[in-house]
């Protein structure tokens, strides 16, 4: 079965796709593979389409970005632990779990047999994981202020520059929201922020201010 949308005879054939990822071309990815095609073998979900990355940082993952850019309806993503998805947090992890459930699909770990989908229990999986995600950022947050307090209380002048945003630091991590197809009001709660700073900070992108030496 190809990783592209697969049609027969007009009716879209739904995928399994099992995605395994390591951080080095040293390491070896059987033990994820084997893992996924037992469980899928015991389950009776067919053969899944097996996608190997390499991929060492928490951004760097064409092929799952490819993976989730194409998830339909009935799709299944399998993988053997949840943090082979991503290195770059709760937060992150968050981010793919809506990015599956927006396109209809599912995600299982198939070390613990976990299935997040629209069910009451998928449901109640992704309330925890969106519960712990600001837990993350509330910690990220407190801990962001004591290093401000400190560097206050030594004298060091603060405040971010005039013009600038505390969302220009997460142009990126905006940028990737943005290429899954993640809506505005989502990509707001993803970064931290309120919807109408999130709206703010993208008119102020789409029409900046001439710079001063222009002028």
């Amino acid at each position: 079965m190809p990783l592209i949308p697969f049609y027969y005879t007009g009716v879209y054939m739904a995928r399994i796709i099992g995605y395994c990822r390591v951080s080095t071309d040293k390491q070896d990815a059987e033990r994820q593979v084997t893992e996924i095609l037992n469980y899928c073998s015991s389950n009776r979900l067919g053969d899944p389409v097996i996608v190997r990355e390499v991929a060492s940082g928490a951004k760097d993952r064409p092929e799952l970005d490819r993976i989730l850019s194409t998830l339909q309806n009935k799709d299944t993503l399998a993988v053997w632990e949840l943090s082979r998805l991503t290195r770059g947090g709760v937060g992150s992890l968050f981010a793919i779990v809506e990015q599956v459930r927006m396109a209809q699909a599912r995600l299982i770990e198939t070390k613990t047999g976990t299935v997040i989908d629209s069910t009451v229990a998928g449901e109640a999986y992704v309330f925890a994981l969106g519960l712990a995600g600001r837990i993350e950022r509330e910690m990220i947050s407190a801990r962001t202020k004591s290093a401000l307090q400190a560097r206050k209380a030594a004298g060091v002048k603060l405040g971010r520059p005039a013009g600038k945003s505390k969302l220009d630091s997460q142009r990126a991590e905006i940028e990737r929201y943005q290429g899954l197809g993640i809506n505005k009001t989502a990509i707001s709660k993803l970064i931290g922020c309120s919807r109408a700073t999130y709206l703010h900070w993208l008119s102020k992108e789409a029409n900046p201010k001439p710079s001063s030496a222009l002028l």
